[in-house]
């Protein structure tokens, strides 16, 4: 008895090792993954975009995920850029807190799943075949190797854009081009050379009136007056000044005084502008004036003198009678007529 327990203890390990190592080649071995091909929408219209999404569920490689090849492009076939991930999976494992982990439930395990989801637009109408996109993968377990493979062939139905329901719908008449607008339709060189040729004229028009208004007929040149006239002139505008009724002696002596000198300057040859009153007295006896001319107006001469810088007292009175022997003098130059009217 004691022996035979002695050869079980001895060959029961021996038994586990081979079951051990006979099991070994399958665990090695892995499953390939799970390929699923979906399209949304199933039903799409000529030339509607379709999402064309493959996964890759589980027998890959986490750490090195799946290569996808590009999709077969074909004249019915206009793909887009292509999104791509990775979801990871969950192990078995018991649920931790919460009543569920007083029941003893657990979570399923789940396996890793890539993915890639391309825009997809189909030219062709009825069921079309879309070839199945190719990639590369990395097996998992204990030998790793890279495996190609093929995603299935997906269909996919196209409809027409108008059905069978629309052949009798009404479609609006043709109409040709629409015209252009009015500002593109006008001959705008046309437009501003007419404007410019306007212009001229108007110009051209006020031009030719400004010439035709005949200028101003220019006024009649007055004669010139005689020296006695323009002495006479000048008297009767100083007497309407009133400048002795105002007490102004010394400005009136001043006005008196330059009409005689004019008076005199125009009609004696012998006075010169600026003489003093010596000298115009001395110039005028030289002239042949009458002595009693001379002793008069050198007495006038005289009496301005001290009213202008002798501020000398001078009245109303004797300011008149000063007018009146200057004009009485003008006046019997004239003539006699003109001294019996003065």
């Amino acid at each position: 008895m004691k022996h035979a327990r002695a050869l079980a203890r001895r060959v029961l390990p021996l038994l586990v090792f081979a079951l051990a190592f006979a099991s070994a080649p399958e665990a090695q071995v892995a499953s390939a993954p799970q390929v699923r091909v979906i399209l949304r929408p199933a039903v799409a219209k000529l030339g509607e975009r379709v999402v064309y999404r493959v996964e890759l569920i589980g027998g890959f490689s986490v750490w090195q995920p799946p290569a996808w090849m590009a999709p077969d492009s074909g004249t019915a076939f206009s793909w887009g850029e292509p999104r791509q991930g990775v979801t990871k999976g969950h192990t078995f494992e018991g649920v931790r807190f919460g009543p569920r982990a007083r029941r003893g439930e657990a979570h399923t395990a789940t396996p890793d799943t890539a993915w890639v989801e391309i825009p997809l637009q189909v030219f062709e109408l009825g069921i079309v075949s879309i070839p199945g996109l190719g990639f590369r993968y990395q097996a998992s377990g204990a030998t790793p190797a890279i495996s190609s493979a093929r995603a299935p062939i997906a269909r996919l139905i196209v409809m027409p854009v108008l059905t069978a329901a629309d052949s009798n719908a009404t479609l609006r008449p043709l109409h040709g081009p629409l015209a252009a607008p009015w500002w593109e339709r006008v001959p705008w060189p046309w437009v501003i050379g007419g404007l410019l040729l306007l212009v001229l004229l108007a110009l051209a028009i006020r031009t030719l009136r400004r010439r035709r208004v005949k200028a101003p007929a220019a006024a009649p040149a007055r004669a010139p007056l005689s020296p006695a006239a323009a002495a006479l002139q000048a008297l009767a505008e100083l007497r309407a000044l009133d400048l002795p009724g105002q007490g102004r002696f010394s400005e009136h002596a001043f006005r008196l005084g330059q009409i005689l000198r004019r008076y005199l300057e125009a009609t004696v040859s012998a006075t010169h502008p600026g003489d003093t009153t010596p000298e115009l007295v001395r110039h005028l006896r030289e002239a042949g004036l009458s002595s009693d001319d001379v002793k008069r107006l050198a007495g006038l001469l005289r009496v301005w003198d001290r009213v202008k810088f002798a501020r000398e007292a001078f009245t109303h009175d004797e300011a008149v009678r000063a007018e009146s022997a200057v004009e009485g003098f003008v006046r019997r130059a004239l003539g006699p007529a003109s001294a019996e009217a003065a």
